[in-house]
């Protein structure tokens, strides 16, 4: 059973992937709505791309602030991100991500557990 099985195993869990270097949804695993309903992949790809570009764009330019303040902290690279909203949550860590029933996942820091298992 590969990674992304496991992960689509999960109580709540419908879809698992992971991204290529440029955004694109380069392999995943789906259930229940994804199936049925192919555009929804896309969807999720485009989703995920412009969320994380929005996160690297602000997180470079809070960096770039932080530098020129000689605050030697930094915000970059960004790492992972999650959202919850309506029925689903969403999270991504790297070139990995998550779609899920909120109510069946159980919390947030679950879906962030399930995701990160596995990783060095």
């Amino acid at each position: 059973m590969s990674e992304l099985d496991e992960l689509v195993a999960s109580p709540g869990v419908l879809m698992a992937g992971r991204f290529g270097p440029d955004g694109p949804v380069t392999e995943h695993k789906c259930t229940g709505l994804y199936i049925e309903n192919p555009t929804a992949t896309a969807m999720m790809q485009w989703f995920c791309a412009a969320i994380t570009m929005m996160y690297r764009s602000m997180a470079h330019a809070v960096d770039l602030v932080s530098q020129g303040g000689l605050n030697q902290n930094s915000w970059l690279p960004v790492h992972s991100w999650t959202y919850s909203g309506g029925d689903y949550v969403i999270a991504v860590h790297g070139d990995r991500f998550m779609v899920a029933e909120a109510a069946r996942i159980g919390s947030l820091d679950e879906l962030n557990r399930l995701l990160r298992a596995g990783q060095a």
